[in-house]
C-alpha cells in the first residue's frame, strides 16, 4: 500500500480543519470462483489500525478537526452489469470516534457481506481502543 495523498483543507471561517489521506494498491481483492472478491484479513486489519495510527501521531499538535482515509483496492472487481468496480475502504476520524464505509461490488455484497460487516466492527472497536 502505498500513500497518494495527504491534504489539509481548512474552512474559509477558520474553524474546522479536514485531513485527507489516499493510499493505493492495498490489497484487498484476491481470485474468487467468479472473479475477484474482497479479502479482509486479521493482518490487514493489523496493518491498516497501524497506518492510521501512525497518521494520527503526525499531526498530535496540530490536529485537524477530523481525518478521513481512503484506501483504494489494488484490483478491480467486474459488476454483473459489466461496470468496474475499486473496493474502498474510508474511515473518518472526528472527535475520538471513528466510523468505517465500505465500496464493494454487487458480487463482494452478496458472497462477503457477513464477513465484511465484522471485519467492520471489529475494525471501528479496535480503532476506537487505540
Amino acid at each position: 500500500m502505498k500513500i497518494l495523498y495527504d491534504e489539509t483543507y481548512t474552512s474559509n471561517e477558520g474553524r474546522r480543519a479536514s485531513r485527507n489521506i489516499w493510499y493505493g494498491d492495498a490489497d484487498i481483492s484476491v481470485d474468487g470462483d467468479h472473479g475477484k472478491i474482497i479479502n479482509l484479513n486479521e493482518d490487514f486489519m493489523d496493518n491498516l489500525c497501524e497506518i492510521i495510527k501512525n497518521d494520527l501521531s503526525k499531526n498530535a499538535a496540530n490536529k485537524p478537526t477530523e481525518t478521513n482515509w481512503y484506501i483504494y483496492g489494488s484490483g478491480v472487481t467486474l459488476e454483473t452489469i459489466g461496470d468496474n468496480n475499486l473496493p474502498t475502504i474510508m474511515v473518518r476520524e472526528k472527535s475520538d470516534e471513528f466510523i468505517t464505509n465500505f465500496n464493494i461490488s454487487d458480487h463482494d455484497f452478496a458472497v462477503n457481506i457477513d464477513a465484511i460487516l465484522l471485519f467492520k466492527a471489529e475494525f471501528e472497536k479496535r480503532l476506537a481502543s487505540n
